[in-house]
């Protein structure tokens, strides 16, 4: 859980530095990886935070694995 926290926020400075792309792809992957009962709480939320803040093709692909 601790690794997920961990590359969320990795994720989601990806974006801030101009790479919206890598980021949805990671933050999907690692959401991806996590059972379904990790999917929620602190984790869920800031994936939800970076999904607010992609735009197009991005935001598409993380709401895919948000969904």
């Amino acid at each position: 859980m601790t690794r997920a926290l961990i590359a969320m926020d990795t994720a989601a400075c990806l974006r801030v530095d101009g790479h919206p792309s890598a980021a949805a792809e990671m933050a999907a992957a690692i959401y991806d990886r996590l059972p379904p009962a990790y999917r929620s709480g602190l984790v869920h939320s800031r994936a939800q935070l970076l999904h607010r803040h992609l735009d197009s093709a991005p935001r598409r692909l993380l709401g895919d694995a948000l969904a």
